[in-house]
């Protein structure tokens, strides 16, 4: 996937300046999307059960990604994201970030965001980092982000915003004392909302936006867990929400970027990190394995691209 998401980036960039008569050179914007921990069985285009009409609506107005392949666990996946390397030649191969480990993406590696500020991009990242925080070169603001809104570590609570005890949510480097007891998922949005509304000088925007949503713990307003009131099991049920969650979510974004009147040259991209993690209710049926399996359950990623830049839409690419 970290190949797709560079291809996909500069492929975008030269179809909006080759346009054969057009004179088109208007940059397009760039969303980011990855979901944490989401099982190949857990959105609507591969299973009707799942309540995502807004995701399902994009990907099968797009290019639905069915052979899209990740690591098996969240950092190595990230850091590819970031980088376009493999892990193992980043050093970063050996499993997900633990909070208290000394580590981060070595500095001598360019992310993605410095690549597209060079192009004159607003970057902007907001959830998820876990991609080291020891040394203030590791975070998202010394990395190519011109803002960070978001948490450092792997699995904080959705409402208190801890990890092992600690307070794990920052604006940019300043940590935000003031959300405890709000769901982040909502607070997430606003802030990716009021950065396309603010958007500087017209800029183009690179939006990257690692969603917590759905990685554990299981917690989710009870709105969206009623939505699957038929779902026996509790967890199940409180996943799917969560699920469901970051789909409306997500189309609170594109709305937001149809308000600004962005959406017509915007490309997006959507991808889970790694597989879902069947212990916590993730399901990745048919594909045998889960999350921190080299199985196609742990590494095989729902996925698509979704942009009026794109050539041909409408159809699944099975390369």
């Amino acid at each position: 996937m970290q190949c797709v998401v560079l291809f996909l980036v500069a492929g975008a960039l030269a179809a909006v300046s080759a346009q054969p008569g057009s004179g088109n050179t208007t940059k397009p914007h760039i969303i980011f999307i990855v979901a944490d921990d989401l099982g190949w069985n857990d959105v609507g285009w591969h299973n009707p059960d799942v309540k995502t009409p807004v995701l399902d609506q994009l990907a099968h107005d797009g290019v639905i990604l069915n052979q899209t392949y990740v690591n098996y666990v969240c950092t190595p996946s990230r850091t590819a994201f970031m980088t376009g390397y493999f892990p193992y030649h980043v050093g970063m191969q050996h499993g997900a970030m633990l909070p208290e480990q000394p580590a981060g993406v070595p500095s001598k590696f360019t992310f993605l965001p410095e690549e597209l500020k060079e192009l004159g991009y607003s970057t902007h990242v907001v959830g998820k980092w876990h991609l080291g925080f020891c040394n203030w070169n590791y975070t998202p603001t010394y990395r190519g982000f011109d803002s960070f809104y978001g948490f450092y570590n792997g699995q904080d609570d959705y409402y208190k915003h801890t990890v092992l005890g600690g307070l794990d949510l920052r604006d940019d480097k300043e940590v935000v004392k003031t959300k405890d007891g709000e769901y982040s998922t909502y607070f997430f949005t606003d802030r990716i909302v009021d950065i396309i509304e603010k958007n500087p000088l017209g800029l183009p925007l690179f939006l990257y936006l690692p969603f917590q949503n759905v990685h554990e713990p299981l917690q989710v307003p009870k709105r969206f867990e009623d939505m699957y009131s038929n779902v026996q099991n509790e967890n199940r049920r409180i996943f799917l929400g969560m699920v469901s969650a970051m789909d409306e979510a997500i189309g609170n974004v594109t709305m937001a970027m149809k308000k600004a009147g962005l959406w017509d040259n915007t490309l997006l991209i959507f991808t889970a990190d790694n597989g879902g993690w069947p212990l916590f209710s993730g399901n990745n049926f048919p594909l045998r394995g889960g999350k921190i399996t080299l199985w196609e359950g742990g590494t095989r990623a729902s996925a698509f691209v979704h942009g009026k830049m794109l050539q041909k839409t409408g159809y699944t690419s099975d390369e």
